[in-house]
């Protein structure tokens, strides 16, 4: 394991004024094995402006004295660090941090920006979902849904394969364990408040026990153009909704439909040009 880590990371340690220092490759091993062996605990943050993920506040004896101090471990993102990560600190917390880390990462615009190129979508501008962390109530019933799934392992796996690397083969196995980015037409005057509250239930309309998604874009353009009084021979001005829906019923090559709130997440508001 800790060979593993030792491919990834990089150990600081936090001087008084706030600077961290990094410590040598020999050190850096001492560090790792002493808290592979439970010698040293370990809790998760993240440093402003590093793009990583970060172990932070481990106590340790220092190599060369009796004094105690601040220890920084800085884990480069890709999905076998991470994994290795989680592995190092043992805490259940910390497996969901990295997922919710991995679904942020996702929903960052050069990401979706190459997942709806994969997708076919044309010319667009893209507003990720602002809201979306820690606290908003659709993000947090999503992540539990994924670790709550009976595939939750390779769910896991998944997103932090697509998280590293938004390729068409990642996308491709996210859809094996059935978590899938599908379309959303709606009125557009209530796109933020679906953005910021999800798709509750209490809107369904005519008694509808589901919402109803597009997997290609164009099934929910149709919609929205309809519910937007908009010309049929263009799109441009049609938003949509970019949503990330686990295990939907697909019924059709283009129409999934999904009864579980908990199992979608708004991801961003897209503008066709």
């Amino acid at each position: 394991m800790t060979s593993e880590l030792t491919r990834s990371v990089s150990v600081y340690h936090r001087r008084k004024d706030g600077a961290l220092e990094l410590y040598d490759r020999k050190t850096t091993d001492l560090i790792l094995d002493a808290a592979a062996r439970g010698e040293a605990s370990v809790s998760s943050t993240k440093l402003l402006g590093r793009p990583v993920f970060d172990l932070q506040t481990m106590k340790q004896r220092n190599w060369c004295s009796n004094e105690e101090e601040d220890i920084v471990i800085e884990i480069s993102w890709s999905p076998e660090s991470l994994k290795a990560a989680e592995a190092f600190s043992g805490k259940p917390s910390t497996r969901r941090k990295i997922l919710e880390m991995a679904i942020l990462r996702i929903t960052e615009e050069k990401t979706l920006t190459k997942v709806l190129d994969l997708k076919g979508v044309p010319s667009r501008s893209i507003r990720p979902n602002s809201y979306l962390g820690r606290g908003h109530v659709p993000f947090n019933n999503f992540v539990s849904s994924l670790e709550n799934d009976i595939l939750a392992k390779e769910v896991y796996d998944a997103v932090l394969q697509l998280a590293s690397d938004p390729t068409d083969s990642a996308v491709s196995l996210l859809q094996t364990q059935c978590l899938y980015f599908l379309f959303h037409g709606t009125n557009h005057n209530v796109i933020d408040n679906i953005l910021k509250t999800g798709l509750l239930p209490s809107f369904r309309q005519g008694g509808r026990m589901q919402d109803w998604f597009g997997v290609h874009y164009t099934t929910s353009l149709d919609y929205t153009r309809s519910r937007n009084q908009m010309p049929t021979g263009g799109h441009s001005g049609c938003k949509l909704l970019l949503f990330m829906v686990l295990r939907p019923c697909i019924s059709s090559s283009s129409v999934a439909t999904s009864s579980c709130s908990g199992n979608q997440l708004p991801l961003a508001e897209l503008t066709l040009l």
